[in-house]
Formats: C-alpha cells, sequence, structure tokens
C-alpha cells in the first residue's frame, strides 16, 4: 500500500473536484471550443506552446461531462508522478513528495474564480499539467542518453529549438532542467548548461523576429503560461502556484542522485515529511476558492440554460450571506418562467454584494449574453457573443448562443454555418441534430417552448445601440420605455417601470397590466407598488380589490416609517429598524435598496 499510496491520494482531489466542482468544470467545457479542423490547429500554432493549447482545448470538452474530465485531469496527475519517480530517482521513502506538484497544478485550476471568464488562454486548465509532463519526459530522456558523442547536448538543441513553438515556456524550463541534471547525474558537463543558457536566451528572441510577430515581447518567455491580466493590470497573487510548481520541480532536480542508499528514514525526517505534506494539504484548503455566490451564479447559468427554472430558484433561495445581482437577475428570470414573479421576487434574498475578485467583474462578461437572449435582446446578446469570442476567443457557450439569436432574427444561413463550426466538436451532436433540423424547417421553431418565449419577448423595433456594459440599467430602461399587449412582455414592462421607481410610467403599465388579466388576481407585489404609487398620481386605491393583507402591510409600513421621522433616525437606522418586518415588500425596495449596476 505504501507503494501505490501516492496514486491512491489522487483519488482525493478527483472527488473534491466531482462532488464541489460539477458546476465549475461543466461552465470551462462551454467556454472552451476544440474543431476537428486543420485551420483550427494552425490558429492554434500562431504563437509559440501552440500544441499544448490545441491538446489542452482538446481534454477540455470532455468536462461536458465533469466527472469524464475530472477523470482524465487525475490521470495524468497520475502519470505524473510516476514519471517523476523514474526521470528524478525519488527514494520510496520520498515518493509521497511528488504530490507537491499536484497540489499546485489543482489550486491553479480551483483558484480561478471568475478568472474563468477572462482568461485567454485555451485549454488553460490542462496545459499545466501537459506542459509539466513535457518537462519530465525530457529530463528523463536525457539522464537516459548516454554522455558521448554529444547526445545530450543534441536533445538540449533539440528541446529549443524545436520544442519552443510546440511548448513555449515548458520547452525553455526543461533546457534549465538539463542543465541542473548535467550537474547532478555526474561531474559539471559545462557545454550542457552553457548551450542550454544560451538557447533559453536567443531562441525566443529569434522566434519573435522572424514568426511570432503578434506575441508581446515581453511575454516571449512565458508563452503557454495563462496570463492574469485586466484592464492593463497584472494579478501577480495568480502565478503563485506555478512559481511553487516550478521551484519544486527545480528542487528535485537539483537533488537528484544517480545512486540513493536504500536506509529508512530517521524519526526527524520522518515528521518533516509529515509536516511537508500536512502543509501541501492546508495550502490546497485555503488557497481553493470556495465562493458561494460564484458557485451559485455558475449552477444557477447551467439551470437556465437547461430550463430548469424551478432548481435555479431553488439555488438562488439557499444562498450564503448577501446575494450579488447576477443571482438576482437570474432568480427574477426564473421566477418569470414560473409564472410567479409578481408573488415572490422580493421573498428570496435580494443583495449587491460585488463578484469577489481583485478586479471589476462585469455582469455582461458573465451572465449577460444568456439573459439578454432570455430576455429577447437578441441583438445584444449576438453583438457580446461576437465582442468577447473576438477578445477571449470563441467558445461552444458563444456558437450556441449565436444559433439561436440567428434562428430568432430569421437569419438561417448564419445560423447554419455556426452549426457546422459546432458540428466539428465533440460531444454537441444532439444539440447540432435539433437545431440543424429547426434551422431546415423553420415552421418547426413555432413547438420550441424556449424560441417561442423568446420570440414573446422581442420587441417589435429592432435595434442596436450601447448598453455602457451595464446589463440590469440597460434591461429596466428597455422594458420600462416600451409598450405592448403581449401578457409577457408586459408584465416585464410593469416590473421595470417597478425596478425605475417611476409612479407615472408605473400607473400607466398597472392599468394596461390589469386589462390583460381582468379576470385573474393581481400579484402580490404588484399590489404593494399600486398601493405606494397610485396615491402618488392621485389615484383612488381604496376600491381596488386588493388583498387585505397587501392593504394593512402598506399602512403598518406608513405608520412605522412615520415613527422613525419622528425620531428623527437616519436613514441607514431607518433601513434597520424597518427590515425585519418589511424587508419582503416593495415598500422596503422603493426606500431602501440602491442598486449597483455592473
Amino acid at each position: 500500500m505504501r507503494k501505490y499510496s501516492p496514486y491512491l491520494i489522487l483519488l482525493l482531489p478527483f472527488l473534491l473536484l466531482v462532488v464541489f466542482e460539477q458546476d465549475y468544470l461543466y461552465r470551462a467545457g462551454e467556454q472552451n471550443l476544440f474543431l476537428h479542423t486543420p485551420m483550427f490547429f494552425r490558429q492554434c500554432m500562431v504563437t509559440s506552446g501552440g500544441l499544448l493549447s490545441w491538446c489542452g482545448a482538446y481534454l477540455t470538452q470532455y468536462f461536458h461531462y465533469p466527472a469524464l474530465g475530472a477523470g482524465l485531469l487525475c490521470l495524468l496527475w497520475a502519470l505524473l508522478v510516476r514519471l517523476l519517480h523514474a526521470a528524478f530517482r525519488l527514494p520510496r521513502a520520498w515518493l509521497l513528495l511528488a504530490l507537491v506538484p499536484v497540489a499546485c497544478l489543482l489550486i491553479s485550476i480551483t483558484d480561478l474564480g471568475y478568472w474563468l471568464f477572462y482568461l485567454k488562454l485555451r485549454g488553460h486548465l490542462f496545459v499545466a499539467t501537459l506542459g509539466c509532463l513535457v518537462v519530465v519526459s525530457l529530463s528523463w530522456a536525457y539522464l537516459h542518453l548516454p554522455c558521448r558523442h554529444g547526445l545530450r547536448t543534441l536533445l538540449i538543441v533539440f528541446t529549443v529549438s524545436l520544442g519552443y513553438p510546440l511548448f513555449g515556456f515548458y520547452a525553455l524550463f526543461a533546457a534549465l532542467l538539463m542543465a541542473v541534471l548535467s550537474w547532478r547525474s555526474g561531474g559539471w558537463r559545462w557545454p550542457d548548461a552553457l548551450t542550454a543558457l544560451l538557447l533559453v536566451v536567443a531562441v525566443p528572441l529569434v522566434f519573435y523576429h522572424t514568426v511570432y510577430h503578434q506575441t508581446n515581447i515581453v511575454n516571449i518567455y512565458w508563452t503557454a503560461l495563462p496570463v492574469f491580466c485586466r484592464v492593463g493590470q497584472r494579478y501577480f497573487a495568480y502565478n503563485l502556484p506555478y512559481i511553487f510548481l516550478f521551484a519544486s520541480l527545480l528542487l528535485m532536480a537539483l537533488c537528484y542522485q544517480q545512486e540513493r542508499p536504500l536506509q529508512p528514514l530517521s524519526k526527524p525526517w520522518q515528521w518533516a515529511r509529515r509536516a511537508l505534506l500536512g502543509a501541501v494539504a492546508v495550502c490546497v484548503a485555503v488557497f481553493w476558492y470556495k465562493d458561494d455566490n460564484f458557485h451559485r451564479e455558475l449552477s444557477m447559468m447551467r439551470s437556465l440554460e437547461e430550463q430548469d427554472w424551478e432548481q435555479a430558484v431553488q439555488t438562488s433561495a439557499h444562498v450564503t450571506g448577501e446575494p450579488t445581482r447576477a443571482i438576482c437577475l437570474m432568480r427574477n428570470l426564473a421566477l418569470a418562467r414560473l409564472g410567479r414573479l409578481g408573488d415572490e421576487m422580493f421573498l428570496h434574498p435580494i443583495g449587491a454584494r460585488r463578484p469577489n475578485a481583485p478586479f471589476t467583474v462585469r455582469m455582461v462578461d458573465t451572465i449577460g449574453r444568456l439573459v439578454y437572449l432570455q430576455y429577447g435582446v437578441v441583438n445584444y446578446c449576438y453583438r457580446w457573443c461576437m465582442e468577447q469570442g473576438v477578445e477571449y476567443g470563441w467558445s461552444v457557450e458563444k456558437l450556441k448562443l449565436m444559433v439561436k439569436c440567428s434562428l430568432l432574427n430569421g437569419e438561417f444561413q448564419a445560423a447554419q454555418k455556426y452549426l457546422s463550426l459546432l458540428k466539428k466538436s465533440d460531444f454537441q451532436g444532439s444539440w447540432v441534430k435539433k437545431y440543424t433540423e429547426l434551422c431546415h424547417h423553420p415552421q418547426l421553431m413555432a413547438q420550441d417552448a424556449e424560441l417561442q418565449t423568446i420570440h414573446h419577448m422581442q420587441r417589435p423595433d429592432n435595434f442596436l445601440t450601447a448598453d455602457m456594459s451595464l446589463l440590469e440599467k440597460f434591461l429596466i430602461e428597455h422594458f420600462a420605455t416600451a409598450q405592448s399587449t403581449d401578457p409577457l412582455f408586459q408584465e416585464q414592462v410593469l416590473v421595470a417601470t417597478m425596478m425605475a421607481k417611476n409612479s407615472s410610467m408605473f400607473w400607466r403599465q398597472f392599468y394596461v397590466y390589469t386589462s390583460l388579466h381582468s379576470q385573474q388576481r393581481v400579484p402580490r407585489h404588484y399590489q404593494e407598488a399600486a398601493c405606494l404609487m397610485g396615491p402618488l398620481q392621485g389615484a383612488d386605491i381604496s376600491r381596488m380589490p386588493f388583498d387585505a393583507e397587501v392593504v394593512s402591510s402598506y399602512q403598518a409600513f406608513g405608520q412605522a416609517l412615520a415613527q422613525c421621522q419622528q425620531r428623527n433616525l437616519s436613514e441607514e437606522q431607518t433601513r434597520a429598524a424597518l427590515y425585519e418586518r418589511f424587508h419582503q415588500t416593495y415598500y422596503y425596495d422603493y426606500y431602501f435598496r440602491v442598486r449597483s449596476y455592473e
């Protein structure tokens, strides 16, 4: 069991990824695109390290089934542990230390958070693992080549000159490890070390001036590594897992011995080994990104894509602490699809917590495309898919949304173009078959529940201006300024006037709403808004068929508010005093909630 303990321990990260990160891994697969075409391969190879990106993008597809993708990742880590043992001759007593690079690779995946939407490196969840396999394999080959005839020196030359276009930084790092191993493997072989150093410096410069003109000269030595940069600002802390990863490999090379004495570890060294492994476990636990809002956003995005509205509502209902606006926006969308928006929109947790990231995260970059489509704002969904595809790379998610946008706009040739691309990827066969049928037979769209609902939400005036990257604010203005007699659309217009807190606009739309639903009960929150805004418009609400509970609640709120004013309480004190009784009402939202539109 001791012999196989490092491999058995790898079952733990597999279980953790499958249990806690299913939605994260699935979203990583949706944010990825791999095409079985020569053109896609050539696009990957326009920068050094392109082969790693190509392979990483291929393997990332398997996160369509999170357990399958996580299993592949852990199998590669098991292979890495085996190669580390073989290449650096780790003694069996210290074999568990091969898990240190694996822990660094695990942290580099699980500490990303919202970087998932902004990293530009294709297949980044697999690239570092594949790169380490390349580094260790080349180191093993170097040590097993005979020293005569300059074979080892020749391997260094090929590793840098041919490996740099394929593996980027990892080829350079492999050459540096060979320089160290030339010293540790019996006598200082200065030609190997000098060759490695000269090539590591010169080859990237040669390729920069002859082949890779589009690569920034600042990054020519770091290609195939993710660049953590937003709006011109770099975030060094996210590079720490990579620094410790390469430092651990370098340390193994420095400690390499051709012959190791087979003697048991002394007690102090045994305790040192246990302490190091304990520290590694603590680091994984501490740096694992565990933000509840982020994971609920990913879960709700998946539920909305699968039309599982009830699951989306349940996910948002159990949020820990203050939710982000993205959660609130997706919950309201789900409630609207379930026909419960007017009765429940203020019953669930409401907040405007900023996303847990050191940089500004805008909803248009995360949920914006999906929400725009579901609200029928098709042109803006298409526009953001196009812009973000150019900026951050194309993905399965973007192409799927562009197919739906094209179908809703009657642009069937465009839809067919995107479907032909998705057909060249894996795991999308059934989806492509369904929408290809709709593309060839547009009359069948009337039988598709999702597309028909979205069609009801489309404004008749087909336009595209600028939303200033403010998703929620734009949607409020988009609906509040519209006129419609379609019940689904008009309800969103009514809600938008409530969110805009515009009494005159609301009262006009409330009249339209009651006309369209003359035989139905007015939902609770719409009654609350009418009780609050009716008097502002000089309307007599006393004879309206409102629920007695709503009327008494409105009167109690007015009395409580007057008492707070008589006591000269500040706005913050008044907000706190009224929260317990009235936080699930529109009155409280109208007076005390201020939204951050980002």
